[in-house]
């Protein structure tokens, strides 16, 4: 194997893969990527057996080939070596000779087929469909998903098609995480994508489809297949093992009504919230909320630190209320809702939860569960 490739497209590739491989595994070999030159091409391979990537990039090929070689070890010379084009040859032994400019590596890989068959990567009866909208869909319900390893069913985003949020008749795609203690929801138009039955797409991922979506400005090709969510978006494919599970029923937990409903500045709540939590200690940072004739107070306090507080001038409906939350769980919200320059909060009492809405996205909602102080 002979090839010279760019520093930035060997190092794109490479971000890609870098995070999938398992340096903690039964098999060795899954801690190394899979280089395949051929026609021209390098195509770069990953996999953990749950999340799977095959990635290409234009290369110039003197001499076809393949080997394996630890995806770390790989990554960190790579991005390192100036902005050169970089020449990569295999010798004997199983070695991988790397040059750019005057550096020089030499590392050991293993051969081509040690490396296991990788499944997911094929799409089949493929639909397109916007990837920005796709990206923002992940990105604005990931922070909701659970780290709890024992709820296995809540360990990734529930995605089906609903109708409703639209209008009458009309189909949209729905996303849905949550944790136990906090939901994000989000619906945009399904532009195509219907799934026949809900499916999860687990934590880990959602991680690895952000990455890949997130430069795309075009189109992406999905499907769902033997138990996997495939992706191609450009000149990468990659496939997710689905979570088997049933995803709780979370309309149970949206209130029908409300007793108080504010419109804030999304901004100026952040920050509000951001200062007031400096001063808490514990996990949670729990932060207070106190409303009252259109004043919303805003206060935490620990026995370590002291006390904080700060009032906004809010649009209020509704009765006056006092009300706990957690400030982390507050600014991933609304640190979400970027869409949005003002949202409204509506509230069920001190022992309701609480929904947040933007007020330019009524199609996104996070819905967080209340503390007690």
């Amino acid at each position: 194997m002979n090839f010279s490739i760019t520093k930035e497209s060997f190092t794109q590739l490479l971000y890609l893969t870098n995070t999938i491989v398992e340096k903690k595994n039964t098999m060795p070999i899954l801690a190394n990527v899979k280089l395949s030159a051929d026609q021209n091409k390098l195509c770069i391979s990953a996999t953990d057996l749950e999340t799977s990537l095959i990635g290409a990039a234009e290369a110039t090929v003197k001499i076809p080939g393949s080997i394996t070689v630890d995806a770390k070890v790989l990554y960190d010379i790579i991005r390192e070596l100036p902005d050169q084009p970089i020449t990569v040859i295999l010798s004997k032994k199983q070695r991988l000779d790397i040059e750019c400019a005057q550096s020089r590596f030499r590392i050991n890989g293993i051969a081509a087929d040690e490396f296991p068959t990788i499944n997911g990567v094929t799409l089949g009866n493929p639909v397109s469909v916007d990837a920005g909208m796709l990206f923002e869909m992940l990105e604005k319900t990931a922070f909701a998903v659970s780290t709890d390893e024992t709820r296995h069913n809540i360990n990734g985003v529930f995605v089906e098609t609903a109708e409703g949020s639209l209008g009458p008749g009309k189909k949209c795609l729905r996303m849905v995480a949550t944790d136990g203690h906090r939901l994000a929801m989000i619906d945009r138009p399904a532009d195509g994508l219907e799934f026949k039955e809900p499916v999860i797409i687990p934590r880990k991922g959602i991680q690895e489809l952000k990455k890949v979506l997130e430069s795309n400005e075009g189109a992406a090709q999905v499907s769902i297949g033997e138990g996997f969510f495939t992706l191609r978006s450009g000149e990468t494919t990659m496939g997710v093992r689905l979570v088997d599970g049933q995803f709780p029923d979370y309309k149970q937990v949206i209130p029908l009504d409300n007793s108080t409903t504010i419109e804030v500045d999304r901004a100026e709540l952040l920050s509000a919230i951001k200062r007031v939590s400096l001063v808490t200690t514990d996990k949670t940072k729990a932060v207070k909320f106190k409303l009252v004739a259109g004043d919303l107070l805003i206060s935490s306090s620990s026995p370590e630190y002291g006390e904080a507080s700060e009032t906004l001038t809010v649009q209020q409906n509704g009765d006056d209320v006092t009300i706990g939350f957690s400030s982390k769980y507050l600014i991933d919200l609304l640190s979400a809702m970027t869409r949005s320059e003002s949202i409204s909060v509506r509230l069920s009492g001190e022992l309701g939860p609480g929904v947040f809405r933007g007020s330019e996205d009524e199609l996104y909602n996070c819905i967080v569960m209340p503390m007690r102080f």
